[in-house]
């Protein structure tokens, strides 16, 4: 099942909760599950996800995320939870995720981390 096409059956479920947004995006971003019971993530996890289900920039979510590829840039000018979904991304286990993936573009004058 892709990505489309589970967001699409989610939202016909619950079309006004935020869930169906949240999980998308999470796994549109590729953000590791397990983060939902590490001690470290957890609290940022239920974060995002409570802030979601508060969102009134759901159509706009789904605009995004019904593009062949969304991005964290895609959802970054509405989606409150911009700043936690960040976090999660950079807590990725074992590197996972290059800050190229985040949609961050390195400045001059900072390190290679």
């Amino acid at each position: 099942m892709t990505s489309y096409s589970k967001f699409r059956d989610e939202t016909v479920m619950r079309p006004h909760s935020g869930e169906a947004e949240f999980w998308a995006l999470v796994e549109e971003l590729g953000i590791d599950l397990n983060a939902m019971v590490d001690p470290r993530t957890e609290l940022s996890f239920a974060t995002a996800r409570r802030r979601c289900r508060k969102c009134t920039s759901k159509e706009k979510c789904r605009e995004a995320l019904r593009q062949r590829v969304a991005t964290l840039s895609d959802v970054a000018p509405f989606c409150p939870s911009t700043d936690v979904l960040v976090d999660l991304l950079r807590r990725q286990p074992y590197g996972r995720v290059a800050s190229n993936e985040l949609g961050v573009v390195p400045s001059a004058t900072s390190s290679p981390a």
